[in-house]
């Protein structure tokens, strides 16, 4: 028999539930299908209806798909994933057919375009919490470090090749860019219909008359009256919104402080800001796999103290320094930091919720995302009255809250292994 350290070494994708193996598939072409859309929407919409608007239309994307996430989330756990996930497929392919239409030779209508990008992020709302729980369903977990692992290398591919598509494809040849994206949304639908199968058992958990217990209301309430899950959520904040800060304050900053020579030749700040994109990017995608597997030999409490320590210090020192070879050092620090910490960080939200609410907890935890996104918007506002020593400061101290919260979960969660009866992990 092997022992469970050496099952996380040994593991490999064939070994994975089919349904696991599939989302990942698909996980990846949705994900290349919205980054394709939606970093070049927001410059085509200011173009078209003014940036004010733009944003406007943005924020409400994002508020809707926010509220239809939780709402998914709540109806996941009652009347099952696959139903759900079918019905969001089903409207993503109406959204990018509408899509192309209204950017197609025989029409040009901004109306739809708008309609179709807000049906798009229903969709993109409705699948997310019921795709990660439906990951949580059918995992065990000492596979679950590998299978966090070999998702995050599948989205930073995803993000690039979907980057690439839009810059290409979005501004002269739109229609095609959505025709494209429509027939992938397509086969993704057939392969939902045809090839996943359901994975939540409603005998198992008990919960059929759950509607008609508890709404949607008392639900949440629950979730956020956890006191485990809400460290876990303060902690998440506090560890993605340093994420956030790269592409506003610390992309700001480089743009209007840094100036160096590199190779003998001048870089300026959006250069260098480049540069550590491109440095995040290609790591990422060449070890991203096998880093993922090698770690998980360790236990999760050191591999989450030393990804954080070498995040928050990436960060850091993004934060203040103009020197070109410590600011290439801190990217491959803080993307060896986020390799280590972020598989874990998803295996303590599986190993913490319920099995009863696991969609709504994932829901939920997508709200953490939002909140970061909020703190990154407000470090760029924070940095124009404070110096840059002082930025660094603020994230040093977010960094640490954020280890210190992770690390009181994990220590919880060892207290409470080492009370059970032991177990053959094999």
């Amino acid at each position: 028999m092997t022992s469970g350290k050496e099952e996380k070494r040994l593991m490999k994708y064939a070994d994975l539930h089919p349904n696991i193996r599939i989302r990942i598939i698909t996980d990846f072409f949705t994900d290349l299908t919205q980054k394709s859309i939606i970093p070049f929407m927001a410059i085509y919409l200011s173009i078209q209806i003014g940036a004010g608007l733009a944003g406007l239309l943005l924020t409400v994307n994002i508020v809707a798909s926010m509220i239809v996430g939780l709402w998914a989330g709540y109806w996941s756990d009652r009347i099952g994933r696959k139903k759900l996930m079918v019905i969001a497929q089903s409207l993503q392919v109406v959204a990018l057919l509408g899509l192309a239409i209204a950017n197609s030779p025989w029409m040009d209508s901004i109306i739809v375009t708008c309609l179709m990008f807000l049906l798009s992020s229903l969709s993109s709302g409705i699948t997310v919490p019921i795709a990660n729980a439906m990951i949580v369903d059918v995992s065990s977990e000492h596979e679950r470090h590998y299978v966090y692992g070999l998702q995050y290398w599948t989205t930073n591919v995803a993000v690039t090749f979907g980057a690439l598509m839009g810059g290409l494809f979005f501004e002269s040849f739109r229609f095609l860019l959505f025709s494209l994206v429509c027939l992938e949304s397509l086969a993704t639908l057939f392969i939902l219909i045809f090839m996943i199968r359901e994975t939540m058992d409603k005998h198992v958990l008990g919960y059929v008359d759950a509607p008609i217990q508890r709404n949607i209301l008392k639900t949440y309430w629950a979730v956020f009256q956890d006191k485990r899950f809400m460290i876990f959520f303060t902690a998440t904040v506090l560890a993605v919104s340093l994420e956030f800060q790269l592409d506003k304050y610390i992309a700001v900053r480089l743009k209007n402080e840094f100036t160096a020579q590199l190779f003998g030749s001048d870089i300026s700040g959006l250069h260098m800001f480049s540069l550590i994109m491109v440095i995040n990017t290609v790591m990422v995608a060449l070890v991203a796999i096998p880093f993922s597997r090698w770690i998980g030999r360790f236990q999760s409490r050191s591999i989450m103290t030393v990804g954080m320590l070498l995040y928050t210090a990436g960060f850091t020192v993004l934060a203040f320094s103009n020197w070109a070879w410590l600011l290439i050092s801190s990217a491959i620090l803080l993307t060896v930091g986020e390799l280590m910490y972020a598989p874990v960080r998803q295996v303590m939200l599986a190993g913490m919720i319920p099995d009863s609410d696991r969609a709504a907890y994932m829901a939920a935890d997508g709200l953490s995302y939002n909140a970061a996104a909020l703190l990154g918007s407000l470090g760029l506002t924070i940095g124009a009255f404070l110096p840059s020593y002082a930025m660094a400061g603020l994230y040093i101290l977010m960094g640490l809250g954020a280890l210190i919260f992770f690390r009181m979960l994990l220590r919880k969660a060892e207290e409470q292994n080492q009370h059970l009866p032991c177990a053959d992990a094999s």
